[in-house]
């Protein structure tokens, strides 16, 4: 699964998310993608395997993680034990702390990260998702 918190209208993330998936299809994975500010009511983590989690870094701050990524990991399913990524991608200076506060939230809840990078670009994306799984 990969749990996007990347915003619908800007067509780099859209981009990311697509090279991302297509990356971990050609690994032979089977993925979902899942908006998680649409999908919220009908998201169950707990039948799947391993959860990526796609967030765009703060500009302004390393520390201040979307609301409802706690609350979707603590709600919607049973996380604990479960193998995981942070994915951050890089929109200010901060996104490398920002990319261990949203590890230090996945591992709150259980999970247990293996992978984490920060995303530069497009192209970077392809690269990154090729190590998802």
């Amino acid at each position: 699964l990969i749990l996007s918190f990347l915003k619908k209208d800007s067509t780099r993330h859209q981009q990311i998310l697509k090279k991302l998936e297509a990356a971990a299809v050609t690994k032979g994975h089977i993925v979902e993608v899942k908006d998680a500010r649409l999908d919220r009511e009908n998201l169950r983590l707990t039948m799947y395997e391993y959860i990526a989690i796609v967030v765009p870094a703060n500009p302004f701050s390393g520390k201040k993680v979307p609301t409802s990524l706690p609350e979707i990991l603590s709600t919607c399913g049973n996380v604990s034990g479960k193998k995981g990524c942070a994915l951050v991608v890089k929109t200010g200076f901060f996104s490398q702390k920002f990319c261990r506060v949203v590890m230090y939230k996945m591992e709150k809840e259980g999970m247990m990260v293996d992978y984490s990078e920060v995303i530069n670009n497009v192209d970077h994306a392809a690269y990154v998702g090729k190590n998802i799984g």
